[in-house]
């Protein structure tokens, strides 16, 4: 993916403000559903406006969002509107690398990016039994594991030839295509051991 739209962060306020559920699921919600005021982001998301608030200061504080004033309406513009500062956020998966607290912070985004994958993943399937997606889409779409043996440089590798070709295959958001539409991709590679 290209550098230009992701956010690699490293500060730990920051990602300890991120590793909230809710702030997740607002920044996902501006990244994939676009720009929103308080109001419609909490009709989204199915919460109150006054919170919503609250979680988009916090980050727009830590640099995940940005004001998004060209999209106010109203009389003269009242609306205050927000929208993500970046395509994609990645931290390391190395607590130790963050400093003190670290593997909390680490192991608490880890959980909150799980439940909102999981939270797409089952909003797809409700929407495919309501027979919302055509059958090419529900024939497309899906997940899968595999367990190969390699190296940490190994690995590194085969994800970034991952996100090259993902980045291959997105049309981009001014995509004319009339069959096109968001999909959501979670790449997740991780050494396991066999429990003792």
């Amino acid at each position: 993916m290209r550098d230009d739209r992701t956010n690699e962060v490293r500060q730990i306020e920051a990602l300890r403000a991120l590793a909230h559920p809710m702030r997740m699921r607002i920044l996902g919600s501006l990244r994939v559903d676009g720009p929103a005021t308080s109001a419609s982001l909490a009709r989204r998301l199915s919460t109150d406006s006054g919170q919503t608030s609250h979680h988009l200061r916090m980050l727009h504080r830590h640099g995940f969002i940005d004001e998004a004033p060209e999209l106010g309406k109203g009389d003269r513009g009242r609306e205050r509107w927000w929208k993500a500062a970046q395509e994609s956020t990645s931290w390391p998966n190395r607590g130790d690398a963050l400093g003190p607290g670290g593997h909390e912070v680490v192991t608490a985004l880890n959980r909150a990016a799980s439940a909102v994958w999981e939270d797409v993943s089952a909003t797809f399937r409700a929407q495919a039994a309501r027979q919302e997606w055509s059958d090419a889409w529900q024939e497309a779409a899906g997940f899968g594991d595999f367990a190969i043996r390699t190296t940490p440089e190994r690995l590194t590798t085969l994800r970034a030839a991952m996100l090259r070709l993902i980045d291959e295959h997105d049309l981009g958001p001014d995509s004319a295509a009339p069959d096109a539409a968001t999909v959501v991709v979670a790449v997740q590679a991780f050494p396991y051991r066999t429990p003792q």
